[in-house]
């Protein structure tokens, strides 16, 4: 079961990323959460947001293809 959970979730770290990074930068400035937006110092929040989306668009839109696929051993 343990093998499934982390095959799953190297599969879809897309996907888990873009969700992660969403919540962080659409939700908690909307929600005014300064406690966890405090963590960052303020005048890093905009470098935090960019690096969120850069780091999402060096990630592969799709899911990964493991060792034991039948693609990958082309």
């Amino acid at each position: 079961m343990l093998d499934k959970l982390w095959d799953t979730i190297v599969r879809w770290r897309t996907a888990l990323f873009n969700g992660i990074g969403g919540f962080v930068v659409l939700i908690l400035p909307l929600l005014g959460a300064p406690e966890i937006m405090a963590i960052i110092p303020g005048e890093y929040h905009k470098y935090v947001y960019a690096g969120v989306f850069l780091v999402n668009w060096w990630m592969r839109p799709r899911a990964a293809v493991r060792a034991s696929d039948p693609e990958a051993s082309k």
